[in-house]
């Protein structure tokens, strides 16, 4: 169950980073904000330490993305939905 942590936060980071206006400023956003998201994901997992806590990272920065992916993909478009 914790790892839906991941793919909630990315999605709060993709539907934030789509409502950016310059195109520069989602590119600046989106990396450094992904990365947080997988590393506090792992935090608060607990996966920080133990000796493989590079590919819980790794996993979660993954799952973190996954989730920035259907954000931006789908938040915008239900958001337009309901205004139209």
């Amino acid at each position: 169950m914790h790892e839906l942590l991941g793919i909630v936060l990315g999605v709060a980071i993709g539907s934030g980073v789509a409502a950016l206006r310059p195109r520069w400023l989602r590119a600046a956003a989106l990396l450094p904000a992904v990365l947080a998201a997988g590393v506090l994901t792992s935090a608060v997992n607990g996966e920080l330490g133990s000796g493989l806590a590079g590919v819980f990272v790794a996993v979660d920065t993954l799952l973190a993305a996954l989730g920035v992916a259907l954000g931006v993909a789908l938040v915008p478009r239900l958001a337009f939905r309901r205004a139209g």
